[in-house]
């Protein structure tokens, strides 16, 4: 096994994009007892609020473990592993770092990169569910790219999410935070059942004038364009944004109760 510092330099150099000599990289790999055809997860982990000494000689003992590389970039932890089961890494890494510096981690990834030609790709990947987990008001949460799915490549250039949330439905939000709820949860009914709202009063077990009143309310708090096609795909995505942080919300208090730190 060759020196963790030799190892952490063919990984520096295979994050560059385009690869430098791609095929003496391929030779070095070899040489490390790395497949340069192989199937890899990039797994990015950030310890909030300092340790990141600990974090990487951590980093270190778990790439040795599991036939991977290591490196650090820009303040995160990054781990290539054998696999292409992103969130399961993602999952690993939280769970087995954030108990052992004892305060939160978030974690981001993204795979597999088919062969390390692609592993510059997949960095960059994991770098945006890293973004997007933070703007989700998600740090210490784990997750892959493939967990967020299109709201991770929306959000990767865009951190006001809280902006976003509030031009599209703010007043709506009021309206329900106020103590008269029904309002969020009838848009979204109304959009699932295909803008009907008949079908909305079923998925919502009430009277279909109830829903016609709410209707008429939210008419009045946006605007009556609200359902107009540009419109309803940003209302839609600012429901969409609202249920992905309660899910890593969720996700933070179960871990918490399992005594897992800052999940």
């Amino acid at each position: 096994m060759a020196a963790g510092p030799v190892r952490d330099e063919l990984f520096d150099d295979l994050l560059v994009a385009p690869l430098r000599a791609p095929r003496q990289l391929m030779r070095r790999a070899s040489q490390l007892g790395i497949d340069p055809e192989g199937s890899y997860v990039v797994v990015l982990a950030r310890p909030e609020g300092g340790e990141h000494g600990r974090a990487v000689l951590w980093a270190s003992s778990y790439a040795y473990r599991h036939s991977g590389l290591k490196t650090v970039q820009g303040g995160c932890v990054v781990l290539l592993l054998p696999g292409s089961d992103a969130s399961a890494a993602a999952r690993a890494v939280s769970e087995e770092l954030a108990p052992l510096l004892g305060r939160p981690v978030t974690v981001g990834a993204s795979g597999p990169a088919l062969g390390l030609a692609s592993v510059a790709k997949v960095y960059q990947e994991s770098l945006r569910c890293l973004d997007a987990l933070i703007a989700l008001d998600g740090a210490g949460s784990a997750a892959s790219m493939g967990d967020l799915g299109f709201l991770g490549l929306l959000l990767s250039n865009d951190h006001d999410v809280d902006g976003f949330v509030s031009s599209a439905i703010g007043p709506v939000l009021d309206h329900d935070a106020g103590g008269t709820t029904g309002l969020v949860r009838t848009v979204e009914a109304y959009f699932a059942s295909g803008s009907s709202p008949t079908g909305a009063a079923k998925e919502l077990h009430v009277h279909p004038n109830t829903v016609a009143r709410r209707l008429k309310r939210i008419d009045e708090l946006l605007g009556a364009g609200w359902q107009k096609p540009g419109r309803a795909v940003e209302v839609q995505l600012a429901l969409r944004l609202l249920r992905a942080r309660d899910i890593l919300r969720r996700q933070r208090q179960s871990h918490a109760q399992a005594g897992i730190p800052g999940k």
